[in-house]
């Protein structure tokens, strides 16, 4: 009897830890310009907009844009806006390849890294008769390893475990 009272506990944990929802993390949806484009001018501003919303928090976001000898080319802080992080770019008769490196934090507090590049061509070729040379290879990784769904779900087996425990040491008595 003793043990049917504690493995109905136990099953109702363990049901409810199955239903619990998966750790999705947000990833880059779009770009603007988009990765690997040739345009015929440095744009006014970059957007990038990412699967889910994300957050503000001091300087946790940022978004740089740099030309082929290095220069910095955004001008101004980043901006927010729901899932759209977005920067200013200064004026700039620049020519080339640009590498677009960017973090993002996501609702959830997962922070999203990567970069993408595009061109810069005065005279745009056609896409059969186009050879950028690749120098930024596009990369998007994640700086968090373990999401806050990971560590809510072990802190509800833990506190599961020890409420299950002292009933059971609670009944022995």
């Amino acid at each position: 009897m003793k043990l049917t009272k504690l493995l109905i506990p136990v099953g109702l944990l363990t049901i409810s830890l199955l239903t619990f929802p998966a750790s999705a993390h947000t990833v880059l949806v779009s770009a603007d310009p988009a990765a690997n484009a040739t345009v015929d001018a440095l744009p006014s501003t970059i957007s990038l907009t990412f699967e889910e919303e994300l957050v503000s928090i001091g300087n946790s976001n940022s978004i740089s844009a740099i030309d082929e000898s290095g220069v910095e080319l955004t001008s101004g802080k980043p901006e927010v806006s729901g899932a759209i992080l977005s920067i200013k770019l200064a004026s700039s008769e620049v020519i080339g390849l640009i590498k677009v490196n960017y973090r993002a934090v996501a609702a959830d507090g997962h922070v999203i890294t990567g970069d993408y590049q595009f061109t810069i061509s005065p005279k745009i070729v056609a896409a059969t008769d186009q050879n950028t040379p690749t120098l930024f290879e596009q990369t998007a990784e994640s700086e968090n390893k373990i999401s806050i769904y990971l560590i809510l779900s072990a802190t509800l087996v833990v506190g599961g475990g020890l409420v299950l425990f002292f009933i059971w040491k609670r009944q022995q008595k």
